[in-house]
């Protein structure tokens, strides 16, 4: 096995070891299992199927790692499940993981390189050269403790403008000033959303996502309901969204 493959296998085992309880973002979705690598005959029929030759790197990776599982987000998608699609410019992509807020990490079979698919954020560009930075990175960052890598401002997303909203109409109410919420007045606005009383279109490309479809958050919009925890705002406040359609 080579060097690359022994330095992913023992970052996500380490990911593993120091997060039982499954904290981290995204971590409950991919449990730090790896599945299976694809064997030559499977890695030639992906290629076939995606009608291109994928990267060296992700080859190595497919057949000495695993074939998806742990990773990005909530969870790398299966290379023998993902399915080609375009990007909103038109390069062809492979999506590799949902990163929350229905927003994609893809790879470009074409240069190698990850994009970051947020269409409804307004974001669609290359995030890095390829496909080992990508993994190698967020391995990086979560190994030390650090949060993974964010590529789309919160404020671009509809979580927080929802909240927003929700939180200036009890200003109103409450005849406050915009912005003046807080202390037991905030605590009891926020206690007021119960389960589910926040949902996330999965405004994601439609070979994902099936129009009406729920999301989880992207890891800014699960900072932000993270914080605000502490002034009542309940984590079932989110509904559940629903998985990518490969991995359903």
């Amino acid at each position: 096995m080579s060097e690359l493959a022994d330095s992913l296998r023992e970052g996500v085992a380490q990911l593993a070891a120091r997060d039982p309880a499954l904290r981290r973002f995204g971590a409950e979705a991919h449990a730090y299992a790896l599945l299976p690598p694809l064997s030559a005959g499977e890695l030639a029929a992906v290629e076939a199927r995606l009608g291109a030759a994928l990267p060296d790197d992700v080859r190595q990776v497919a057949r000495e790692v695993g074939r998806g599982g742990a990773g990005p987000g909530y969870g790398w998608i299966p290379l023998d499940r993902a399915a080609p699609y375009a990007l909103p410019g038109g390069e062809r992509a492979v999506p590799l993981a949902h990163l929350g807020c229905g927003h994609i990490a893809a790879l470009e079979p074409a240069t190698g390189a990850v994009w970051i698919d947020a269409r409804g954020a307004r974001v669609c560009r290359p995030v890095e050269d390829s496909f080992t930075a990508w993994y190698a990175g967020w391995l990086a960052r979560v190994v030390t403790g650090a949060w993974p890598a964010a590529y789309v401002d919160g404020r671009a997303c509809a979580l927080p403008a929802a909240l927003t909203g929700y939180l200036a109409a009890c200003e109103h109410q409450l005849g406050l000033a915009a912005g003046a919420i807080a202390g037991a007045a905030l605590r009891d606005a926020l206690a007021q959303l119960g389960p589910g009383a926040i949902a996330i279109a999965a405004d994601g490309p439609p070979e994902l996502f099936d129009a009406g479809d729920l999301a989880d958050p992207c890891l800014r919009c699960a900072q932000l309901v993270e914080n605000l925890a502490a002034d009542g705002l309940s984590p079932g406040a989110v509904a559940p969204g629903v998985r990518p359609k490969p991995v359903r």
